[in-house]
């Protein structure tokens, strides 16, 4: 395995000597991403993210935990990663972790359910792309798809979350989000000089859509800048890049969360791009009225039995 990895690691190092250019310019595209548009979105919320943790452990909402699995006190952590964006969510469920508020295994459970595109960016970046009833749409079919993942996603958590042990000071605040910052422009970067390697090599090869759908899986903002305007195709393919959130995210997540296996984060973010572009199809064949559906079948699962857990939203009993 070690000598294989060196073997991967030699033939990158001789394809960027190779074509230096290519990699030079995807890392300064990189570079100006991350100056231009997630520095400015991101290190501000990391910054609030760290202070605000500790009063969100607070927030109870027992319907989202018991729909989501989440552990008693966690809600507040899902609500952050909706709101905050990317890997805002992965960055205090791992900042809860290193305080002994939440355990490893929920943790791990949390990381893809807690990490959803931000409205900051869907509203920013994508009206250019969409019209903006479609980005809308999306910011709904994102979050309901979301809860329906974490609803269908196995192994509900029995614990409640230990109340924090510290207070992050503001200057301690700055400093994780620094660290945190500093994680995700690197794999940014990384990922983008991987992604402008293959479009020059491979995905040029490749059918159009085929070249912009493994764009837009590997990096989430390449993608969309890709895609062309208005068109249903540009939609559904938004869809999957906005839930699956791209091999760059991955890559993000994981860096902040240092210490928790990315595995279910992996699977759960693949199923959510799957369920993006169902419900985004959905959507384009039936109208908004498809809206509604998903927080139909949603409320079902709450209230129609769940085999050894609840029978019409009541504990199931024993003989019955």
């Amino acid at each position: 395995m070690r000598n294989r990895n060196a073997l991967w690691a030699l033939m990158a190092m001789v394809l960027l000597i190779l074509d230096s250019r290519c990699a030079v310019r995807s890392a300064r595209e990189a570079l100006e991403l991350c100056s231009r548009t997630l520095i400015p979105s991101l290190f501000p919320l990391f910054v609030l993210s760290g202070l605000s943790v500790s009063g969100l452990l607070g927030v109870r909402i027992p319907v989202l935990a018991r729909l989501l699995g989440l552990p008693q006190g966690a809600e507040g952590l899902f609500l952050l990663g909706c709101a905050g964006g990317f890997p805002m969510g992965a960055a205090a469920i791992a900042q809860c972790v290193r305080s002994g508020s939440l355990g490893k295994k929920d943790a791990q459970r949390m990381l893809g359910l807690c990490s959803c595109c931000g409205p900051a960016f869907l509203f920013g970046a994508l009206p250019r792309f969409l019209p903006m009833e479609r980005v809308a749409a999306l910011f709904v079919l994102q979050l309901e798809t979301a809860l329906l993942l974490g609803a269908l996603w196995p192994g509900d958590s029995e614990g409640t979350l230990r109340p924090q042990q510290e207070d992050i000071s503001l200057p301690e605040a700055v400093r994780r989000a620094v660290r945190s910052m500093t994680s995700v422009c690197a794999w940014v970067v990384l990922a983008g000089v991987a992604a402008g390697s293959l479009r020059r090599w491979l995905f040029s090869l490749l059918p159009r859509a085929l070249s912009l759908l493994l764009t837009g899986l590997l990096e989430l903002t390449t993608g969309i800048f890709a895609l062309e305007p208005g068109t249903d195709r540009s939609f559904l393919l938004c869809a999957v890049f906005v839930c699956f959130g791209g091999l760059s995210v991955l890559l993000q997540i994981g860096g902040v969360a240092q210490g928790l296996s990315m595995k279910q984060c992996m699977l759960q973010k693949m199923l959510h791009g799957l369920l993006g572009f169902a419900a985004a199809w959905a959507y384009l064949c039936f109208g908004p009225m498809f809206l509604l559906l998903i927080p139909g079948l949603l409320f079902l699962k709450m209230t129609v039995e769940i085999p050894g857990r609840m029978l019409y939203n009541t504990p199931r009993k024993e003989g019955i």
